[in-house]
């Protein structure tokens, strides 16, 4: 007697892929009168699931998790494990690596990192690991200089404001070191993801190719919509840190200053006299606030009435799901709604 036939739950030989359940019974019923033909069909989809189970399952180690909601977009469906190093609340300057993280960047088959500049604490460790991609490292990257603490006027006018010693500081670096909030820098890595990726297993080809295609679809085509929406409807906002420097020239926006450069240097009285200056001249209704800086700090620069307050996390802690198009979307719309709040 077949040992497939006549039971709800299938012995673990005649198990078979999702979806192909109902299909298999009705062709082993009408495959009753040649049993030599139905033992064939069962070895070949057994020997399928075991195919697709023992699949080798690539470990990718990112830094932070903004890169790991874009390579896990970019490999979703595929054998890819993504690790997320940095934790909830740490932040890149002031991280502390574990034997727990070393161990993992030493087994990891990719690391993928800002670079030396925004994450001087792993330059040490992932020279000693395999693979490994320097987001700030890569060929064409965007690349964004420091602007001061009050932004230039969008009219041509420029307001040089004399501020305090926040004037500059932004990590001590020439470049901002926020760039995944560029769709192009985005696909700029992403493009090298898919790279190190099939150097490793090249089967992988067309599922990547699929796969970043979509995921550069959404994220260009999001950006032009926001950024044709804003166009005919942004106003004056005004930043709490300085983070959104590549988000605002791919949405075409400008915002009028940010509180803070540098979440380590605490703002002098004269920064923060010059910002609230500028709110009140420039009639500012909002403010994006992030977890870097207090409602204390952004108190000291209220006015009346009070300012709409709209948080963005610059390291996507405040996101839910999985994908980076998914969060950079909600971004988009939290920079809308402020910028419309007038």
């Amino acid at each position: 007697m077949n040992p497939c036939i006549g039971h709800d739950i299938l012995p673990a030989p005649c198990i078979l892929l999702p979806g192909r359940l109902m299909l298999y019974r009705t062709v082993i019923n009408r495959l009753l009168i040649k049993p030599s033909l139905g033992i064939v069909l069962l070895l070949l989809c057994w020997a399928t699931s075991v195919t697709a189970d023992t699949r080798p399952t690539r470990h990718i180690m990112v830094s932070m998790r903004p890169i790991a909601l874009l390579v896990q977009e970019l490999t979703q469906g595929l054998p890819v494990q993504v690790t997320t190093l940095l934790p909830q609340g740490a932040t890149p300057h002031d991280y502390a690596l574990k034997p727990s993280d070393l161990r993992a960047l030493m087994e990891a088959d990719l690391v993928v990192w800002l670079g030396e500049a925004g994450e001087p604490y792993l330059e040490g460790v992932v020279a000693r690991t395999g693979a490994q991609i320097a987001w700030s490292a890569l060929p064409g990257l965007v690349q964004l200089p420091p602007r001061p603490a009050l932004h230039e006027d969008h009219q041509g006018g420029h307001d040089h404001h004399h501020v305090d010693s926040q004037q500059g500081h932004h990590h001590s670096t020439t470049f901002d070191l926020h760039f995944w909030f560029s769709v192009d820098n985005a696909v700029t890595l992403a493009d090298a993801v898919e790279q190190a990726l099939l150097a490793r297993d090249p089967k992988l080809k067309n599922a990547l190719a699929q796969n970043k295609a979509a995921l550069v679809q959404r994220l260009q085509q999001q950006r032009d919509q926001s950024r044709l929406l804003l166009a005919q409807a942004a106003g004056p906002f005004m930043l709490s840190h300085d983070a959104y420097y590549y988000l605002e020239q791919d949405l075409g926006i400008q915002s009028e200053g940010a509180i803070s450069l540098d979440p380590e240097i605490k703002p002098g009285v004269k920064h923060l006299m010059a910002i609230k200056e500028r709110i009140e001249d420039h009639k500012v209704r909002c403010v994006i606030s992030d977890p870097s800086v207090s409602n204390a700090l952004l108190n000291k620069v209220d006015t009346q009435p009070p300012l709409v307050r709209l948080s963005i996390d610059p390291l996507a802690w405040d996101y839910q799901g999985n994908g980076f198009s998914e969060w950079l979307s909600s971004v988009y719309v939290k920079m809308v709604v402020c910028t419309t709040a007038g």
